[in-house]
């Protein structure tokens, strides 16, 4: 739990740093997303105009298989530039990890991407594009077997 004492913050800044289980985001590991370390956070809490900034750096590394090559991969991602705002009410110290949470959720990309460039499986032949030159061309594509496997299937 990351949490802001208030009388702390009345006297001066506070520096969190720390990390948090990965169980944290409530995120099934899977083939296409898994969460591979601690949700990791370095963060500055102050007073500003009566309410706390919070404000600073979260990040998770994540591996699946990229969203248009099925090729596993590995990425950090997190915000650099986070900043919450939160009212002082009468409490004393205020849980911001649902906040916090919330934040890296939107982060998460919706496909990993082995790379910007990546050109991704040939939807005619499935050859991957980034390893062979594809020779597929419009409604004339060379014969391929790698689909016959798919022939007998009843829908």
């Amino acid at each position: 739990m990351i949490k802001l004492f208030i009388s702390r913050l009345e006297k001066q800044p506070d520096h969190l740093v720390g990390e948090e289980p990965s169980e944290l985001l409530g995120i099934a590991n899977s083939d296409n997303l898994t969460i591979d370390s601690p949700l990791r956070y370095d963060l500055e809490a102050k007073i500003v105009s009566g309410e706390i900034l919070v404000s600073g750096k979260i990040a998770v590394d994540i591996s699946g298989l990229c969203g248009r090559c099925l090729v596993p991969c590995k990425e950090t991602v997190g915000n650099d530039q986070l900043h919450l705002l939160f009212e002082i009410g009468k409490e004393d110290e205020i849980d911001i990890t649902e906040d916090i949470r919330t934040e890296m959720l939107l982060e998460l990309p919706m496909n990993l991407v082995c790379s910007e460039d990546c050109a991704g499986l040939c939807p005619v032949c499935g050859v991957n594009r980034n390893d062979k030159k594809c020779h597929c061309r419009g409604d004339n594509p060379p014969a391929s077997d790698c689909w016959s496997a798919l022939d007998d299937l009843k829908l």
